[in-house]
């Protein structure tokens, strides 16, 4: 091919790429999620791309083919917000022209799953109590159901499991349309080591030869605070990799203090022998990727020490409270198990499927192996019951978004401020509007 005919094919293409892109901008770009950054009245972002609004631009909610652009949902736009955006750019580029935003209606949505009742807030005739990151009620249309021996309401207390389904009332307290509650029956089942009974060793910092190691099964091998630690040592629960204690002891006890602050006051009144005790531990580790709670076996959290020294003690609780109710799912995967066994095959069906739809009770046992499509809603789950161990445990739940903004970057800037929201702060930030705006925990229990 001579160099004339290579020139006019590269012409010929750039000129067919030139004319493609303002034809591929000029089509629509529904993008789905949280809004996380706002610029102004009329600009903000949804993952990662940005939008500006105009007189044009038209408004309705997620389901609803009403659509106005003189909606009121034009001023509802905020951080936390979850919307629908289908945009087009008129000049080929960014920002986009958001020609239709809808807005998710969150009283309008079904909401169901299954956790463990921490505390009863109020009982009759105003009965609510609070499970899985909500504060749920009891009506009189409320379809009710006591399994394994429990009789009435009178016969719940924290520490009962519960499957629940409902919408969020005028005050967004969920009206509940059924509930089932499962006494707690922890699984009696052959553990497999690593993986529900975890190994604790611990080692000289630097050792490479596991002769060195001290081991405990189930319980650390040094106290949780690491009070004892005179020098740096390395850290290896269950199948996780080693992980360098330091010998700091302000800072493990810091971490130490907030997170058994954190336990709900239900585990923390039980018995070491009772089947349903987490004992939770809590270490900081010198480890500059963990941005978030590491959550391994039989309780233990890990923090790294870069995260904590970033963070003032309401985000540091953030962060423990995620540690913390990830260890509370764990058990929600065992109690399945036991009500299989105690209740019937179909029972434990339903019970599953609230906890994480299409996942095999076996499969629940694994870690690790949900599939992506639930994913979401179990850190959905986590970040509810994050917040509400903060609140019960008088910790500001509002500095949680905060945290996760100031906790992920691996650099933050002089002016933490301009960092965007990422979606796990999106999602506290929208359960915040809806629970703790007008303090609606503390209210509930005024009642």
């Amino acid at each position: 091919m001579s160099s004339t005919n290579r020139l006019f094919r590269s012409v010929a293409a750039l000129a067919l790429a030139v004319i493609a892109v303002p034809l591929l901008a000029q089509q629509p770009y529904p993008i789905d999620g949280y809004i996380n950054v706002v610029h102004s009245a009329t600009s903000f972002e949804v993952e990662g791309r940005t939008f500006f609004i105009s007189p044009q631009t038209a408004f309705g909610s997620m389901g609803s083919e009403s659509l106005s652009t003189t909606s009121p949902l034009r001023y509802a736009l905020g951080v936390g917000v979850y919307v629908q955006v289908d945009g087009r750019d008129p000049t080929g580029m960014r920002p986009m022209l958001a020609t239709t935003v809808l807005v998710r209606d969150e009283q309008k949505r079904n909401l169901s799953g299954i956790g463990v009742i921490t505390r009863v807030v109020s009982t009759a005739p105003n009965t609510v109590f609070e499970a899985d990151g909500y504060l749920i009620r009891i009506t009189p249309s409320t379809k009710l159901a006591f399994l394994g021996g429990l009789g009435s309401f009178a016969d719940v207390s924290a520490n009962t499991w519960v499957t629940f389904s409902g919408k969020r009332g005028p005050d967004n307290i969920v009206d509940a349309a059924k509930l089932r509650f499962i006494p707690a029956k922890p699984t009696k089942f052959k553990a497999a080591k690593d993986i529900e009974i975890a190994e604790v060793r611990t080692r000289p910092a630097g050792a490479t030869d596991n002769a060195l190691t001290s081991k405990a099964m189930g319980t650390p091998a040094l106290p949780a605070d690491g009070a004892s630690l005179q020098q740096d040592e390395q850290i290896k629960i269950g199948l996780a990799r080693w992980h360098t204690l330091p010998a700091d002891q302000p800072l493990q006890q810091r971490l130490h203090r907030i997170g058994m602050a954190l336990i709900p006051a239900y585990q923390r009144e039980m018995t070491d022998d009772n089947p349903s005790k987490i004992h939770f531990r809590f270490f900081a580790v010198d480890d500059n990727k963990l941005r978030s709670a590491g959550c391994l076996l039989d309780g233990a959290v890990l923090v790294s020490k870069q995260t904590i020294e970033r963070l003032n003690d309401n985000q540091l609780a953030a962060i423990a409270a995620d540690g913390v109710a990830c260890n509370l799912q764990r058990q929600a995967a065992r109690t399945v198990v036991a009500t299989r066994k105690e209740l019937g095959f179909d029972i434990a069906l339903d019970v599953a499927g609230a906890f994480v739809p299409g996942v095999g009770l076996a499969e629940m046992l694994s870690p690790g192996i949900f599939p992506d499509s639930n994913m979401a809603a179990m850190e959905e789950e986590r970040l509810r019951i994050a917040l509400a161990l903060m609140h019960d445990a008088g910790f500001d739940p509002w500095q949680a978004p905060e945290a996760w903004r100031i906790a992920e970057p691996g650099k933050v800037p002089a002016n933490p401020a301009t960092l965007p929201y990422p979606d796990s702060s999106c999602y506290q930030l929208q359960i915040l509007n809806l629970q703790y705006g007008a303090d609606l925990a503390g209210k509930a229990v005024a009642q």
